[in-house]
């Protein structure tokens, strides 16, 4: 699994590893029951502290992205298409929180509804996919 970093962003590495981890799953890089490297293994592939991949991983059972192995083994797992979360509404609230801070933003610099429109659609599209074909 390739999962890249941007430390000098704003953005928390736990959160980067999370956030690229959905991507794979939403592209279909990552696949239903297939599993996750151990946190420890993944950490070291980064060079980072394992705690940081144990919290990101932590975040994504909690979300329900990933489940533990019941097959006699330890590790994770990314949960099944049946079992995976769906559109709830603190994440709806999430979603309107940050594209109303980019959409003030956009409006400030000159943009039209539709150019916006358009760079979200292209996002949904084609970068999530990419991002995840990262992964493999």
């Amino acid at each position: 699994m390739f999962i890249e970093l941007d430390v000098q962003g704003g953005v928390p590495i736990h959160e980067q590893i999370a956030q690229q981890i959905i991507a794979g799953i939403a592209s279909g890089s990552l696949k239903p029951s297939k599993p996750l490297p151990s946190a420890k293994r993944l950490a070291s592939d980064l060079r980072i502290k394992s705690q940081i991949v144990h919290k990101a991983y932590q975040g994504l059972l909690a979300e329900g992205f990933l489940q533990e192995r019941y097959d006699g083994r330890t590790g994770l797992l990314v949960t099944s298409a049946e079992e995976m979360p769906r559109v709830t509404e603190a994440f709806l609230d999430r979603l309107q929180q940050q594209l109303r801070v980019l959409a003030g933003e956009a409006r400030a610099r000159g943009m039209t509804e539709s150019e916006f429109s358009k760079v979200c659609v292209r996002i949904y599209r084609s970068d999530l996919a990419r991002m995840g074909d990262a992964l493999e």
